[in-house]
């Protein structure tokens, strides 16, 4: 490694051990009153308690972002952690839509009817409408069954209704299956590491 570099100061190495001096960046804790320095520039951004303990950075499967806010980005805290490596898309995080239905619904009907007088004030099995016929005793007769008095069947005619078109929208079941797809960036993982000694960085 190269010779007196920064305490605290952070490489990224292509080979999988930390060397003398160096940790490797997993997180791990690190006793405060042996690495009393190193805490003057860490405190606890990454972990620890404080008072015997403080934590080195954990890059583990993890990208590094720089602290502060960029023009129109978010705030990143020293030490803040977050994001996701798959998500699944929600109802809520859709952008607002509609799905339109349109439907178009075309009846028509023939109703067949005796013509002849009425014989029935009651509707009847296998019977038809008939002519109006003010009947006996008072009853209004409205139904026949088809069949004439003299046993021939009465005559027929056909009434056509006239067409119906229906018009109307509505909304679509709901599909999907919400699985989750990646979010991440390709990538190639390297080893982290931390410099445990080293020159302290003056603020000068």
């Amino acid at each position: 490694m190269m010779s007196d570099p920064f305490l605290g100061e952070i490489r990224m190495v292509g080979f999988n051990f930390n060397p003398y001096g160096w940790a490797q960046c997993q997180g791990q804790m690190l006793p405060l009153n042996q690495n009393t320095a190193l805490f003057a520039l860490l405190g606890t951004n990454f972990g620890g308690d404080g008072v015997s303990t403080f934590a080195v950075p954990d890059f583990r499967s993890r990208i590094p972002v720089g602290f502060g806010t960029g023009a129109g980005l978010p705030t990143y805290e020293m030490g803040q952690k977050g994001g996701a490596i798959a998500m699944a898309e929600l109802a809520s995080t859709l952008a607002q839509h509609a799905h339109t239905v349109s439907l178009t619904v075309n009846g028509a009907a023939t109703l067949q009817v005796v013509n002849a007088p009425a014989t029935s004030s009651t509707p009847l099995a296998n019977g038809y409408l008939a002519i109006p016929d003010d009947g006996q005793g008072g009853t209004f007769n409205l139904y026949h069954s088809g069949i004439l008095a003299n046993g021939q069947p009465a005559p027929k005619i056909n009434l056509s209704a006239p067409a119906v078109v229906a018009a109307g929208t509505g909304q679509t079941s709901i599909s999907g299956q919400s699985v989750p797809y990646s979010l991440l960036n390709p990538y190639l993982s390297v080893n982290f590491i931390i410099a445990l000694q080293g020159v302290f960085p003056s603020r000068n």
